[in-house]
């Protein structure tokens, strides 16, 4: 899932007193003052705090001025003297916070919905919203993606034990479906799947099912193919995600 994909991008630390590496300059994490140019990301933003996110099962904890695990809220500020980031800690690891841009708004907002569920939303510079994501423990439940434009790119939705997908889809930039694959048949795992034109137009469209045994979506029955124009080209069978036949229509 993604959110490993973000995880990955976070420095990493082996404690809060060891020096930074990398593009920080070798200073201490969580020192209270940073550069911009140093810790915002332009494709990830703001990512350093992340070990420190206590639903995401990490366990980095932050130290205070006295050496001590942190407790309640901690402030950190960019060389400027702007607000970066405000986060409310709990045995050192953050439990609510803010990430900060430069010019004051916010780049994300992670808040605990309750004991198990949480939210975190991130912004792009300009307060675009650049992702929405649901927690349950330390899986992202769902996700969702943004252009810089406001427009969905992605989405992605788990049933609540996270075996299968209940929805998935991407967009072109211009807000128009790519692809969706959406669950139509909770007993059976059979999902509807269809691809689209940039036009807006169906491209091909057809059955899949979830295997539980194989561990993977294969599709099923006859798909079909069609023109930017909307008209259908082929039609080809399959079982268990392997053509029977195909027939130019």
């Amino acid at each position: 899932m993604k959110k490993f994909v973000l995880i990955a991008m976070s420095f990493f630390v082996v404690a809060v007193n060891v020096a930074q590496k990398n593009n920080l300059n070798d200073k201490r994490l969580y020192n209270h003052t940073y550069d911009a140019d140093a810790v915002i990301d332009q494709k990830y933003g703001i990512t350093i705090y992340e070990p420190l996110n206590m639903m995401l099962g990490t366990d980095t904890v932050r130290n205070d001025n006295d050496g001590y695990a942190a407790n309640g809220y901690e402030e950190d500020f960019y060389t400027t003297g702007q607000l970066m980031h405000k986060g409310f800690y709990v045995d050192g690891q953050l439990k609510i916070y803010k990430n900060y841009y430069p010019n004051g708004n916010v780049e994300r907002n992670f808040r605990l919905v309750d004991l198990k569920k949480s939210k975190m939303t991130t912004y792009y510079e300009d307060g675009t919203m650049r992702s929405n994501i649901v927690y349950i423990g330390n899986e992202a439940q769902k996700w969702e993606d943004y252009y810089p434009n406001g427009t969905l790119e992605f989405i992605e939705e788990y049933n609540k034990s996270f075996e299968y997908y209940v929805f998935k889809a991407n967009y072109y930039e211009n807000g128009t479906p790519e692809n969706t694959m959406e669950l139509t048949n909770k007993k059976k795992l059979l999902y509807t799947q269809i691809y689209y034109h940039e036009n807006g137009k169906v491209k091909e469209q057809g059955e899949i099912k979830y295997s539980m045994e194989v561990f993977d979506y294969q599709r099923i029955g006859t798909w079909k193919q069609y023109d930017k124009n909307g008209s259908a080209t082929k039609e080809v069978k399959y079982s268990s995600g392997n053509i029977v036949s195909e027939k130019n229509l």
